[in-house]
């Protein structure tokens, strides 16, 4: 454990080494990712500044969701959401074999050497918004935190199950980027309180694609009032992740390298 964890930073090290080369190319890498990831919020800000509103929920438990959804990609994109660039860059280029030869698994090596520092923006800004939104709502107690991190660590296996999905495919669809696409219209339904959807989206993102763990569950728990089928949405996390695993081995029996 200690030895991979030695690997890993070492590989972070090598990343920040790299892009820290060009410090105002990195620096405004960063802050297009924050601005990008900003728009979400800004327009929930918009829409309560005009006098509408998402019916029973007021606009800081509104960036609250949001900030619990960009908080979990501000963990996951810069420190093994990185998995899917690097596996399809590295099978377009013919490089992915060098992964197959180390000592490690695949994975553990596809995620080492996928840290993506640029992302660390949207850590910043997730950081940023569930901090602001939290101090204007009620401080929620120790039982409403443990509660909190416990679903937001199912939300990063999620996330996680995603980045498998997602870097699987890049095995057999040969360099196409577009699975960043496909993920962002299924997962921002997650933007959003799951109670403003009608009741079969709701079993939808809840209980059978894993979406409203990403924002709408642990941010409701902070609120005091858990959202309907919250275990259900851990039980679903749970086996999605579990199904991606078995993808992403699937997909890399799939593989054939550029000398086969």
């Amino acid at each position: 454990m200690k030895t991979n964890l030695r690997i890993y930073l070492a590989g972070v090290k090598t990343a920040l080494a790299s892009r820290m080369a060009y410090r105002g190319d990195f620096l405004m890498s960063m802050l297009i990712m924050l601005l990008v990831e900003m728009a979400a919020p800004l327009i929930t800000f918009l829409i309560y500044e005009n006098g509408a509103t998402f019916p029973g929920w007021n606009m800081y438990e509104a960036l609250l969701i949001q900030g619990v959804f960009l908080l979990g990609k501000g963990i996951a994109y810069p420190f093994f959401f990185g998995i899917v660039w690097n596996t399809i860059e590295r099978v377009r280029e013919g490089t992915f074999d060098l992964l197959l030869i180390k000592p490690k698994s695949v994975l553990f090596m596809a995620i080492v050497t996928a840290f993506d520092s640029e992302d660390l923006g949207k850590l910043i800004g997730g950081v940023t918004l569930f901090t602001l939104s939290l101090k204007r709502l009620p401080a929620p107690g120790w039982g409403e935190w443990l509660q909190f991190f416990l679903l937001f660590a199912v939300t990063l296996m999620v996330l996680f199950g995603y980045g498998l999905i997602m870097a699987g495919l890049g095995i057999v669809w040969i360099g196409n980027f577009r699975v960043y696409d496909i993920f962002s219209s299924i997962t921002n339904f997650g933007l959003y309180p799951t109670a403003i959807f009608s009741k079969p989206l709701q079993t939808i993102i809840t209980l059978i694609i894993p979406i409203a763990i990403l924002g709408s569950v642990p941010a409701t728990v902070l609120l005091g009032r858990p959202s309907a089928g919250t275990l259900g949405a851990v039980g679903v996390g749970l086996l999605f992740l579990l199904f991606s695993l078995v993808f992403w081995q699937w997909m890399l029996k799939k593989y054939t390298s550029v000398g086969g």
